[in-house]
């Protein structure tokens, strides 16, 4: 069977310049990636030989001679990504340039086994293609993104989360088995620091995420890289202790932020003022943990004195870990990502930008600043997406999909696609780009 390359680490620059500037010329491709212009040359050559990049017109200069522009193929492939998590999901489509051509976001996993959970997101990535038109075939892969901690060369995830039974589970080999195509397992709060990095608008190239979803994660770019740490799952900021003899939090702490901060924990505070949780017609089930928080936050925006105190006190306790991530790895600049910053993110930027612009130790050197994202509902799963166009070449003229021969953290497929019996599991809340 024929085999995939991987792609060398010159032509993954290459690209990610390409994909976050849109057109540039050969020389500008050599200065800003910090190599000799006969050196990017042939590498250009190659791509352009691949079908990934072509010639975007003239740049006209005011001395010397024209530029020719260089600009990816946008239709030369597609990736998918997909992002899990118990009370909500999405899964977007994006092209070669990066650009999203489709999308829907969903019901999280709730209580489901993986088994079903996983068939019903297969069954709906291929309703997505189908919809925008997107061939099987000109599909490199999938990037399904999960909370940590996990094991990505195995494709598993390390926890009891949302129930015992996905503690093991390999997760992406049976994704990449339904679904046919390789398939790429990443955390969550790394992939929307990935969507950032070369899809989002952050003006810098070293910058933390805190992502937000029915927990919490952290995410960290150093020099336009995500910072991985040993395995994988560094930067778990929802398991920093800020209360040694606060709650008890699943990892075995005590106080962790993700006991104090997170959505879950935000609800939780709200239904201890019954009257509080009745009149913003909260719900209190695991599965509407989101969508409570939603209606919080959007009672804070509309003044609600009550419903604001809930989120500061939350985006206090978000502060203090930050300003622990900007003291370690020395971070001026943070996004907000995550689909519980969809309302609520202007008041954490406040509180938290307050926070480290008064605590941070290098303060006096650099004014420290909060973002929020610009796609906060589908941060992760547009970085899942772009990982897997970063990561893997395209596949051989055969079009066969390699066993064993994708980078470490990929999983192809090797057996037959189970079948899809219980769709349910993630039903759709809402259809087209999210």
């Amino acid at each position: 069977m024929a085999t995939r390359r991987v792609r060398r680490p010159t032509e993954t620059t290459m690209l990610d310049l390409l994909r976050s500037s849109g057109h540039l010329s050969r020389v500008e491709l050599a200065a800003l990636s910090g190599r000799t212009q006969p050196a990017v040359t042939p590498v250009i050559k190659g791509l352009i030989g691949e079908g990934l990049v072509r010639e975007a017109g003239i740049e006209r200069i005011s001395r010397g001679k024209p530029r020719r522009l260089l600009g990816l193929v946008p239709d030369a492939w597609y990736a998918v990504g997909v992002q899990v998590d118990r009370t909500s999901s999405a899964i977007v489509v994006i092209d070669f340039a990066g650009r999203q051509v489709a999308g829907t976001r969903l019901q999280g996993s709730g209580n489901a086994s993986p088994q079903t959970t996983v068939a019903g997101l297969v069954d709906h990535v291929r309703d997505v293609l189908a919809s925008a038109g997107v061939p099987h075939e000109q599909v490199l892969g999938a990037g399904l993104v999960t909370h940590g901690p996990q094991d990505r060369e195995r494709g598993v995830l390390l926890t009891a989360q949302p129930t015992p039974q996905w503690s093991g589970f390999p997760l992406a080999a049976t994704f990449s088995d339904g679904l046919g195509l390789p398939t790429l397992l990443e955390n969550d709060a790394t992939a929307a620091a990935i969507a950032e990095q070369w899809g989002g608008s952050v003006p810098v190239d070293t910058f933390g995420v805190l992502y937000m979803a029915t927990g919490i994660g952290g995410g960290v770019v150093v020099d336009r890289e995500p910072y991985r740490g040993r395995a994988s799952n560094a930067l778990e900021i929802g398991h920093i202790s800020l209360d040694r003899s606060g709650p008890p939090c699943v990892c075995g702490s005590r106080g962790c932020v993700q006991e104090l901060a997170s959505p879950v924990a935000v609800v939780a505070a709200a239904f201890r003022q019954a009257a509080t949780a009745h009149r913003l017609g909260l719900r209190g089930t695991p599965g509407d943990v989101l969508a409570d928080f939603e209606r919080i936050a959007r009672a804070a925006r509309d003044g609600d004195r009550t419903a604001t105190t809930l989120l500061e006190a939350s985006a206090d306790h978000l502060a203090a870990a930050a300003v622990t991530l900007a003291n370690l790895f020395d971070l001026a600049t943070f996004v907000l990502a995550g689909p519980a910053f969809a309302t609520a993110g202007p008041l954490y930027r406040a509180r938290i930008e307050a926070t480290l612009r008064a605590e941070v130790l290098s303060r006096d050197l650099i004014t420290p600043d909060v973002l929020v994202s610009t796609n906060t509902s589908t941060a992760a799963a547009l970085g899942g997406a772009l990982h897997v166009l970063r990561t893997l070449p395209p596949r051989p003229a055969d079009g066969a999909v390699p066993l064993t021969t994708t980078p470490p953290t990929a999983t192809s497929p090797t057996t037959a696609s189970p079948t899809p019996t219980d769709r349910p599991a993630v039903p759709a809340f809402s259809t087209g780009a999210p």
